[in-house]
């Protein structure tokens, strides 16, 4: 499985190809928050990424603070992506609508964007009716991806294991949006994911690990690096110098990136333990392939 780290920051990028060369993280940027160095991402230092794909973020434009309203960033986004359209590995179609009836709505913009010239990937918003058999019955676009956007009840395995075998039955590769969900991507064939963890977690102080010691099926530690003296372990996580194998931790993040446990400490490290997660998330990768190998699913690429 592939993990699409959101918003990836070029500082990020860069920091951990310098202290992890062995992996090229995955990288989903979002059009209407395209860094000013975004060329970076896309030529300078592409080298640096495994796979970099485009969002169109029509999720935020839907918001009542967005500055543009959903057409005007349909029509800057069309723009873009009808000059720039080559450095990314794939384009997400513009899914201008969100609830279970908006099919016919969104198919108008992805038929103008493939009109272009520019094969997006198209976005499933209903799990429950004939939406993923109206996208299969047009013909997969080259690349054979299908993403499942948000829609209620889809972090639930009886409700989307129907149209995941379905789409991954029919010769797709399936991309989750926004979520890392371990328990459920292991158990089905999910071909990527995105999500903007990687530096969420630790503006709450907190750096996840694969703790291979553990029995338990998903072996995730929530490790608490306060960013203050007097910084409360947030829900779920557990304070570094109480954590049973703080030693493997500490050998692990010594051997992969070079750090000390105190450069993951205090309110000025949150670089640091961002870098931290993403090894985590090149490591839940395989865990997840390795998982989905074992129940026959595979994938070309």
């Amino acid at each position: 499985m592939r993990i699409y780290n959101a918003g990836m920051t070029l500082r990020a990028l860069t920091e951990f190809g310098a202290r992890h060369p062995y992996y090229k993280p995955n990288v989903l940027l979002s059009y209407p928050l395209l860094p000013n160095n975004f060329r970076s991402f896309t030529h300078r230092d592409r080298h640096l990424i495994g796979s970099l794909i485009l969002d169109n973020g029509a999720f935020s434009a839907n918001s009542p603070n967005s500055k543009l309203s959903p057409e005007e960033l349909y029509l800057q986004f069309k723009t873009f992506c009808k000059y720039n359209s080559t450095p990314w590995d794939l384009i997400f179609s513009f899914d201008r609508i969100f609830g279970l009836n908006g099919y016919e709505t969104n198919l108008q913009y992805q038929i103008e964007l493939e009109q272009m010239g520019i094969p997006v990937v198209p976005v499933v918003h209903n799990i429950y009716n004939d939406e993923v058999d109206k996208i299969l019955d047009r013909g997969l676009p080259p690349h054979r991806v299908v993403a499942i956007g948000q829609c209620d009840g889809r972090q639930a395995y009886k409700n989307i294991e129907t149209p995941v075998m379905k789409l991954y039955n029919a010769g797709a590769k399936i991309h989750f949006f926004g979520a890392i969900l371990y328990n459920l991507f292991s158990k089905l064939p999910l071909w990527s994911c995105d999500a903007t963890s990687w530096t969420k977690y630790p503006s709450m102080g907190l750096v996840l690990y694969w703790n291979p010691q553990k029995k338990n099926f998903n072996k995730t530690d929530k490790l608490h690096f306060p960013k203050y003296q007097d910084g409360k372990v947030p829900s779920g996580g557990v304070y570094y110098k109480t954590y049973d194998y703080i030693k493997d931790f500490e050998e692990y993040i010594a051997t992969n990136l070079g750090f000390e446990l105190n450069d993951l400490l205090g309110g000025e490290a949150d670089d640091n333990r961002s870098i931290a997660n993403i090894l985590y998330y090149s490591q839940l990768e395989k865990e997840i392939t390795a998982k989905q190998k074992a129940l026959g699913f595979e994938f070309s690429d």
